[in-house]
C-alpha cells in the first residue's frame, strides 16, 4: 500500500499535460490578440494590392476608380466594390 501511495505521489505526468494545455491557451490567446490587432491593417494592404493588380489588368478608365476604391477601405470592401463594376 505505501508503495503504491509512493508511485503515485512521485508520477508527474498529469501535471506535465496540464503544463502543456495552459501552454496551448496562452498561445492562442496571443494569436488572437495579435489578429485583432493587426487584421485591419493586413486588410488594407492587401486591399491595396488587389486594387493594384485590378489597376494592372483593367485599362486606364477603369484604373482610376480602382485606385479611389482603395482608400481607408478593407479587402472585402474592395472584393465588393470589384464586384459591383
Amino acid at each position: 500500500m505505501i508503495s503504491t501511495l509512493n508511485r503515485f505521489w512521485k508520477d508527474e505526468s498529469g501535471p506535465e499535460l496540464v503544463e502543456w494545455a495552459v501552454v496551448t491557451i496562452i498561445l492562442l490567446v496571443a494569436a488572437v490578440v495579435l489578429y485583432v490587432a493587426v487584421g485591419k491593417a493586413l486588410g488594407s494592404v492587401l486591399c491595396s494590392i488587389y486594387c493594384w493588380i485590378a489597376s494592372v489588368r483593367d485599362s486606364d478608365s477603369q484604373a482610376d476608380i480602382n485606385r479611389g476604391m482603395c482608400n481607408g477601405s478593407t479587402y472585402k470592401d474592395c472584393e465588393t466594390k470589384q464586384g459591383e463594376k
